[in-house]
């Protein structure tokens, strides 16, 4: 087998990975998942303030900006909405997309050169998440993405207007 190539650095090149766009009960773990870190978070920061009453809000505002890393690029092109990042730390095996009408969230493993058996303990410790609120409303089955030399590439269709949640066909009950 060939060694493989290097380009500008000491590390491998990475083949390209498909993220997973997860449905149903299990985008709804993810969501749990992700909403349970971020509580234990503020939790903590509630305890590190002395368990001081009034700033619940504050506290998960700032666990939120800790646990989501934000920075996904959001680009509209006619009836296509596209989503990229640079995700530089992770790798794209086992990870996972959640795209809702109007958000996206994202889960991936963080790469590393250690053996794996060493980090075993901290698996929760090795997780990415990253989410972005959208400002119009996509078509969530039409999503497709792909992670390769760690970019994230995701391209959705925007609903039609016609498909719009809460809208009504002008018909009356």
């Amino acid at each position: 087998m060939p060694a493989t190539k290097t380009a500008f650095s000491s590390r491998p090149t990475l083949a390209s990975a498909t993220p997973r766009l997860v449905i149903g009960h299990e985008a709804e773990e993810l969501e749990q998942a992700i909403h349970r870190k971020i509580g234990e978070r503020a939790y903590l920061l509630f305890e590190q303030s002395g368990r001081a009453p009034g700033n619940e809000d504050a506290n998960w505002l700032r666990a939120e900006s800790e646990i989501l890393r934000s920075g996904i690029q959001v680009r509209e092109s006619g009836t296509w909405v596209s989503l990229s990042t640079s995700i530089p730390d992770a790798s794209g095996q086992g990870m996972q997309i959640v795209v809702r009408p109007t958000r996206v969230l994202v889960r991936a493993r963080e790469a590393s050169d250690e053996q794996y058996s060493s980090e075993r303990g901290k698996q929760d410790e090795r997780e990415i998440f990253l989410a972005a609120n959208l400002a119009m409303e996509v078509d969530p089955p039409s999503a497709a993405a792909s992670f390769r030399d760690h970019n994230l590439h995701l391209i959705i269709k925007k609903r039609r207007p016609d498909k719009l949640i809460g809208s009504s066909n002008g018909a009356t009950t």
